[in-house]
């Protein structure tokens, strides 16, 4: 099926067979539409494979996640897909790498069995490339891992530096699912992660400003479902589900997971299980800055920790936390608390289970100032006005109640 701009792996010599080494069938498909870009399309099957070098403007087709698979060939210990200059980019900030590139509609096999030393699906650094229906499982070490610099704009025609990633599942890899490092301003939209030995989605390094979708975390093996570890990072309508571990973590600046849940096991050992939370960042004042609303339920330790939050931020959940219960059915003391940690004099706090939990509920607001004004009109009924006003040159701190009463609460000496 060789033509302009398409090729079949199968017509490189590709089986296909899940025991045949496809390598080079595979590289010769793709070095065949290297120089003009095209599309390399495989059939439905299993082909054994060692590490296969990504270039610009190709783009890898399967049948289906369920039809196509690449399987990591033993002993390889490698990435089963890899972008092109790798080695000698990763970790330096470069703004080279390849471009316009896309992988849709197959599965990768890390097969780590069969790898013991290493193993990754893919391995990227570049830009303004896709991965849409793609699933990575069984990998040694991360199933996905992205990279690229921290250039702002690049000229045409470029169609800038954003990677996109619809619809993409890892699982049962033994580091991160995402370990996603840039390009920055990139999308996220309903990927799924779980049971990962590190965590589920891990944005850190120069994928600042990236936006994340109805995405969904979930499993007892992972540590950290969204661990958010670069700045500017939004997650709406996300969907952290776990078993011990963190929900989410924050580290650094102007992050937001706005609309989502966290939903816990009711966990407290052998790990601390926590819906969100504040952690230290690279610089002394992170993370500040963040904004968080949303649902965390059934989280054994804490709702939030806010052990190492430095202000700015805005924290508005609701809580449904009934805490743990030993063998016996008893309530097990200090779990399934609403917090731990004091939150920073300048964050916004609005933590609430119902009414009449002292120790879930939680409104902190920073300072403020009443200025002094005219006398108000009165409250509503159960209600209580504060106001500021001024008589004989002092300003006075005044409480005025439904009848139209006020009370001197505090005057200037």
């Amino acid at each position: 099926m060789d033509g302009p701009g398409m090729v079949n792996v199968r017509d490189h010599g590709a089986a296909g067979d899940g025991a045949t080494d496809d390598t080079r069938a595979i590289q010769a498909a793709v070095d065949a539409v290297r120089d003009g870009g095209g599309i390399v399309f495989f059939p439905p099957g299993t082909y054994l494979t060692g590490r296969v070098t990504l270039h610009s403007r190709v783009h890898l087709r399967g049948s289906g996640g369920d039809a196509t698979i690449l399987r990591l060939r033993p002993g390889s210990n490698s990435a089963i897909l890899e972008s092109d200059g790798y080695a000698g980019l990763t970790g330096t900030g470069s703004s080279d790498g390849i471009t316009l590139f896309s992988v849709r509609d197959l599965t990768l096999d890390g097969n780590k069995a069969q790898n013991p030393d290493g193993g990754y699906g893919l391995r990227l650094y570049g830009y303004g490339y896709e991965l849409t229906e793609v699933i990575v499982f069984n990998c040694r070490n991360d199933g996905i891992v992205s990279e690229w610099g921290p250039i702002g704009a690049l000229p045409a025609p470029s169609h800038q530096m954003e990677a996109r990633l619809h619809a993409v599942r890892t699982h049962g890899n033994d580091g991160h699912g995402v370990n996603f490092h840039g390009p920055h301003d990139s999308m996220f939209l309903n990927c799924l992660t779980f049971e990962n030995g590190a965590a589920g989605f891990r944005l850190a390094g120069d994928s600042m400003g990236t936006l994340m979708v109805n995405c969904h975390a979930w499993g007892i093996k992972q540590n950290v479902s969204f661990d958010l570890a670069a700045t500017g990072i939004s997650c709406m309508n996300c969907y952290a589900d776990l078993s011990g571990g963190v929900g989410v973590r924050i580290s650094r600046n102007d992050c937001r997971w706005i609309g989502g849940m966290v939903l816990g096991y009711n966990n407290t050992d052998p790990h601390p299980e926590i819906g969100v939370q504040f952690v230290p960042g690279v610089q002394p004042d992170e993370p500040s800055g963040c904004l968080i609303d949303g649902k965390v339920v059934n989280c054994g330790t804490a709702a939030v920790d806010f052990g190492a939050d430095r202000g700015l931020s805005s924290v508005r959940l609701s809580l449904s936390q009934p805490g743990a219960q030993d063998d016996r059915g008893r309530p097990v003391p200090g779990s399934g608390r609403g917090w731990i940690g004091t939150p920073a004099p300048t964050t916004q706090v609005e933590i609430t289970q119902g009414l009449g939990h002292p120790d879930k509920n939680l409104v902190i607001r920073p300072a403020f100032d009443l200025r002094a004004q005219a006398t108000p009109s009165r409250p509503g009924d159960s209600s209580v006005r504060l106001f500021a006003r001024e008589v004989g040159g002092r300003t006075q701190l005044c409480a005025m109640f439904p009848s139209g009463a006020i009370q001197v609460m505090a005057t200037e000496p």
